[in-house]
């Protein structure tokens, strides 16, 4: 082997480690991004509770009126 050849091998040695090394030291020293649903669980918490508090509201509203239909017809 001729010097020419082994400087060549010398030197494609970190340039091969280092096209291998990098994007692999990007890939594992990135943690992994899954994706967030804390705005989706906000958003069907938030609706789930507005939709009871309308219920609650229209159940007082109609014991409400049921009970005023009462004092109607008793007066």
């Amino acid at each position: 082997m001729s010097a020419i050849v082994g400087a060549n091998i010398l030197l494609a040695i970190p340039f091969l480690a280092a096209f291998i090394g990098i994007p692999l030291w990007f890939t594992l020293h990135r943690p992994s991004a899954g994706p967030d649903h804390a705005e989706a669980r906000a958003y069907l918490r938030t609706r789930t509770e507005f939709a009871a508090a309308m219920a609650r509201r229209q159940a007082a509203r109609a014991r409400t009126s049921g009970a005023l239909a009462a004092r109607r017809a008793a007066a």
